[in-house]
């Protein structure tokens, strides 16, 4: 051995099982003539390189920017050891062992040389519904438990044929150590089957049987990477509307998936991040604005400007679209409204037997069942809306390091769970509603099934403060049934926080931050319906509400959410502006006695309040655009943003002041409708009256921050209104001509599906700076 021979061993955490971080280790360190070997690991990977001094310190430069397109290398511990005079360079089998840190990637799109394989009539993967290699495919929906090897997924069931076992072995191969590979030799097998479960084809002639259905105008039910979908053309109202009657979703909008990105910019108008996301490895639903005139039925979407489009993201998803008479497809979750995806054949068949017309099926088994993420376009990039395949399970970074496991179970509505494992936080896949019992069972399944993949069982469990949320209860019966501890975490703190962990901006012991939480509705701990809150965060955990949107009564309590016109006509009959309710769209809908009764029961009795921003905003879209209930969560307010997106002239900003009636400043959320009402019987459009109405609306809410801020610093916003591309934008750019730094959820969604990653946020930061959580502020405020 030469003096200057060294050797290094290299820890590598962070994503580098199952995306070909091995091989890529050895074709780095052949093509420099290093000697030693690379393995998995339970805390990731673990390389020993042994040459030349520098060419071993290259290695490690070469290593952080050569990687694979899926992996992601966190972290590097290097250290030098001992020579061993090595000649080769091996890739080791798995270290098998307790999980202590080694990560999965998620399911990934279909890679551009797989699709070229597809497409090669000469290649032996030609037409192949389950093609892929290291760089694309199913991962976190297949694995059943790390480390990462083809025996831990559910691709144990299907031996390598000769031609795959070469593929797999060859460190110089793309193939080498895919666990999903395989071929028509030797892996999964596609059936088509009627609503009677009749097997009417396999392989080639199922697809070709599957898409004659689909052209024919039959609802159809497909196994994609995470459970079934069900797919009908997208450019007749008939099967569209059929769809909607079987799946009992009488208006919420379908995404609509499409051969590729040049298809989905017939539809949609696409800024260069849309293009770069939809052709990307996540390849999510990207709502965008929508063309027009537009070839898709008007029951795609109706009464929306955004259409939600993706591409083709799995081979089986390609081979339905190689016909290129294919029309554009409604793709959606293959369940009845609001109840999770089916993920096994056998419950598919027995639960959607009234949805589809046409079962496609496969032989490979979906071991967790996660739905496709959606992200929102706007002029600053993409937005998550809600995070679940391409995302899941990626983790997200916590302020702290928290000294022991935590589970966090989320909210009621859009629900994740979220861990939390020394300085990561993996947020899980889309949940859903809590509303049914499937949906809490779904819940139950995706805790354990997050806790079984990260092998760790907290005793702490973080939940929000209501105390009539399903999965405030769930929590309880955990931590009972560990001998733990239920810590809970107030709505809108909690998406301040995971705000500020996202933007790695929280604040440090004796220091303050403002944050700013507009969503439908949170549990005050003054016991009504909060929404629309100004909070001063500090770094002992201590907060104060220093604003607030003016509350607005519910009548008829639960039902005002449901009918948001009952909190528009409340609203104006406390403002004493009971003349302009005979002009407005609201009344021509529904009939003024109707509308004159709910005014009278209005000034009758003492009513819930509710402070939400979500209610505003759904209560201006029932006066505005003659919404006359809420079909899904947040419609009226969602159709509001679109009438003001069609506004071409300059939105108008209303003469108003900020209500100073309570102890501190709010937002005069009455004396906004009652305007808007105004406004509309004059004559104004409704296209008009949205647009001022989002304009006034942004003015005030600087007006307020200005006014509460200490000093001009950042301010946080999160809560589910910021879905809202009017008002991201305008909140954002006026805050930032105020003076302040705004930090708006992007890579976590905003409303609560990000809600489970900011209660954890919050219990990692209590643990490990010593203090306590509480619900309430300080001071009662």
């Amino acid at each position: 051995m030469t003096e200057d021979r060294i050797r290094l061993r290299v820890e590598c955490r962070g994503a580098v099982q199952g995306v070909g971080f091995r091989p890529t280790v050895h074709r780095i360190a052949t093509s420099m003539g290093l000697a030693g070997w690379v393995i998995n690991d339970p805390q990731g990977a673990t390389a020993e390189v042994e040459g030349d001094g520098d060419t071993a310190r290259t290695f490690l430069e070469r290593l952080r920017t050569d990687l694979p397109p899926l992996a992601r290398l966190d972290e590097l511990i290097v250290s030098e050891i001992e020579p061993q005079d090595a000649s080769t360079f091996e890739v080791r089998e798995s270290d098998q062992g307790r999980r202590a840190g080694a990560l999965v990637p998620p399911d990934a799109s279909l890679c551009r040389d797989c699709r070229r394989e597809m497409n090669d009539p000469e290649d032996r993967r030609h037409h192949y519904a389950f093609t892929t290699c290291t760089n694309c495919g199913p991962r976190f929906s297949i694995v059943r438990r790390l480390p990462y090897d083809r025996p831990a997924t559910a691709m144990a069931c299907f031996p390598l044929c000769e031609a795959c076992l070469a593929e797999y072995a060859d460190p110089h191969d793309r193939r080498f150590h895919a666990e999903p590979v395989c071929c028509p030799d030797c892996g999964p097998r596609l059936s088509l089957l009627d609503a009677d479960r009749q097997i009417l084809g396999s392989d080639h002639d199922a697809v070709e049987g599957a898409r004659r259905a689909l052209v024919s105008g039959a609802v159809l039910a497909v196994k994609g990477l995470g459970g079934f979908q069900l797919a009908c053309r997208a450019d007749r109202n008939s099967p569209v509307a059929t769809l909607r009657v079987r799946k009992e979703r009488p208006t919420k909008p379908f995404a609509v998936m499409v051969r590729d990105v040049s298809e989905a910019e017939l539809l949609v108008h696409l800024t260069d991040s849309d293009r770069n996301m939809l052709s990307s490895h996540r390849a999510p639903v990207v709502l965008a604005p929508r063309r027009r005139p537009s070839p898709l039925a008007a029951a795609v979407a109706p009464g929306i400007d955004d259409l939600g489009v993706l591409i083709t993201t799995t081979p089986l998803h390609v081979q339905l679209f190689a016909d290129p008479e294919m029309p554009p497809l409604v793709m959606t979750s293959a369940n009845v409204s609001e109840e999770p995806i089916c993920r096994s054949n056998r419950e598919a068949l027995d639960r959607l037997g009234e949805l589809a017309d046409f079962f496609l099926i496969h032989d490979r088994d979906v071991v967790r069942r996660i739905d496709d993420s959606v992200v929102r376009s706007t002029r600053d990039g993409p937005v998550m809306l809600r995070r679940a395949r391409g995302w899941v399970p990626d983790p997200m970074p916590l302020p702290a390091a928290t000294p022991e496991p935590l589970l966090a179970v989320g909210g009621h509505l859009q629900n994740t769970a979220c861990l939390a494992d020394g300085d990561q936080a993996f947020v899980s896949q889309h949940v859903g509603d809590l509303d049914s019992e499937p949906a809490r069972m779904f819940h139950r399944e995706v805790i354990a099934g997050l806790e079984d993949f990260l092998q760790v069982e907290p005793a702490t469990i973080v939940a929000d403060a209501h105390p009539d949320y399903p999965s405030t209860w769930l929590a309880t019966e955990i931590a009972r049934r560990r001998d733990g501890r239920v810590v809970m975490v107030q709505h809108h703190v909690a998406h301040a926080a995971a705000v500020l962990a996202e933007f790695n901006r929280f604040p440090e012991i004796g220091d303050e931050v403002l944050a700013i939480s507009l969503d439908g509705t949170g549990w005050g701990p003054d016991g009504s319906a909060w929404g629309g809150e100004w909070i001063r965060l500090c770094g002992d955990l201590t907060w104060n509400r220093v604003g607030h949107l003016q509350p607005l009564p519910l009548v008829g309590g639960e039902r005002a959410v449901r009918e948001p016109w009952r909190v528009a006509v409340a609203a104006l009959a406390g403002m004493g502006v009971d003349d302009d309710l005979d002009a407005l769209p609201t009344t021509r809908m529904l009939g003024r006695d109707r509308v004159r009764e709910m005014a009278r029961l209005a000034a009758s009795g003492t009513w819930p309040m509710a402070s939400g921003a979500g209610r505003l905003f759904e209560a201006a879209g029932a006066l505005v655009d003659e919404v006359e209930s809420n079909d899904w969560e947040g419609e009226a307010a969602v159709r509001l943003e679109s009438l003001a997106a069609r506004w071409r002239g300059v939105a108008e900003t209303w003469e108003m002041d900020l209500d100073r009636e309570a102890p501190y400043p709010r937002i005069p959320s009455r004396q906004l409708l009652a305007e808007a009402a105004r406004r509309l019987a004059v004559g104004e459009t409704p296209p008009q009256v949205a647009a001022s109405f989002h304009t006034t609306f942004c003015r005030l809410a600087v007006d307020l921050t200005s006014e509460v801020g200490a000093g001009k610093g950042v301010v946080a916003i999160g809560g589910g209104c910021m879905a809202n591309r009017l008002l991201r934008e305008g909140l954002a750019s006026r805050l930032t001509v105020a003076g302040f730094e705004p930090l708006v959820a992007t890579a976590v969604p905003p409303g609560d599906g990000g809600l489970s990653y900011g209660q954890v946020v919050l219990a990692a930061v209590a643990l490990a700076r010593g203090v306590e959580l509480s619900t309430s502020p300080v001071g009662g405020r």
